[in-house]
């Protein structure tokens, strides 16, 4: 198992075979004795590449628990505290690389030097003990049924905002129903893409918008905005300096988007290993010391004016 697991990762039998000390030939007489003891291939080869086959896939995340759960009893024995060590896979949405995701796992790495992290950005989310994650970070409405082995770990601020041309060209609406005869650009994953909820100090109200431009990255959709091409709905950190810069206004500052909540998904969610923990308590405290990234957090400002603080994962 350890054999064919090292083949996966490096994705190549000599490499494997280099870091195992071992021959190309051993490595490969271990994974094809494997196969034949499962009974059916795991990995699909190629001249030019080496990839799992989909039970392959289902084996490999569960060989990854099983060798991590090994190593973890063998390292914790006699201690209190194992040391966090071996690599770590996570996955997070592409638009989370521009809130100094990098910054943070930076610390984490410096507080942990036995921990190698390989991320993914991607804005699909998989279960991770499909894809072998050992972490993946979900965005979700605040109302969603939290998944099975999910943890909040914070909220994601949103501003309505489009450029000051389209409004010249359009007019600002002034109410949340006359959002119906604008051009809305819409970011269409999650659940009721085209519903937009609003919260103020006289209630909440929802309205269903339309436009001529969906799609499912939100750096994308904000640089149709910043062109004029309609009103959308992003998450405030994306969007602070082109607010303070004049670039992007703000529509109906005294209505606050809904915001949604960051999950941080992971398959064991009883007995995670302890760079797992680890990893998890350390985003979750990075996104706590930031308000506009706390759970819990009443948002106070208006979206017009967001703090520094937003745009941003750590203080």
């Amino acid at each position: 198992m350890a054999v064919f697991r090292k083949v996966v990762e490096q994705h190549s039998f000599s490499v494997a075979a280099e870091a195992l000390e071992m021959s190309a030939g051993s490595v490969s007489k271990y994974v094809a004795a494997l196969e034949t003891h499962i009974g059916t291939p795991l990995l699909a080869r190629t001249t030019r590449r080496i990839s799992l086959t989909e039970a392959g896939r289902g084996y490999y995340a569960k060989c990854v628990r099983i060798l991590d759960d090994i190593e973890e009893a063998e390292k914790s024995t006699g201690q209190l505290h194992p040391t966090p060590r071996g690599l770590l896979k996570v996955r997070a949405p592409i638009s989370l690389g521009s809130a100094h995701l990098g910054r943070t796992i930076a610390d984490f790495l410096a507080r942990f030097p036995e921990v190698k992290l390989e991320l993914t950005l991607n804005d699909y989310f998989v279960d991770p003990a499909e894809e072998g994650y050992d972490v993946a970070i979900a965005i979700a409405a605040n109302d969603r049924e939290p998944m099975r082995g999910a943890r909040p770990i914070g909220r994601m601020a949103r501003a309505l905002i489009a450029a000051p041309a389209y409004l010249a060209r359009h007019g600002e609406p002034a109410a949340v129903p006359e959002l119906k005869r604008h051009n809305c650009i819409v970011y269409n994953r999650g659940q009721l893409p085209d519903e937009w909820r609003f919260v103020a100090a006289g209630g909440d109200r929802t309205v269903r918008v339309a436009g001529n431009c969906r799609c499912n990255n939100s750096l994308v959709l904000r640089e149709a905005l910043l062109e004029g091409a309609g009103i959308g709905l992003l998450p405030t950190f994306l969007v602070a300096d082109d607010i303070a810069a004049g670039s992007l206004r703000v529509v109906l500052p005294e209505w606050t988007p809904e915001s949604r909540t960051v999950y941080a998904v992971f398959p064991q969610p009883r007995h995670p290993s302890s760079k797992v923990r680890e990893f998890v308590d350390f985003l979750a405290n990075s996104f706590a010391v930031d308000s506009q990234w706390r759970l819990g957090f009443a948002q106070e400002e208006t979206a017009g004016t967001p703090p520094a603080a937003a745009r941003r994962l750590t203080a």
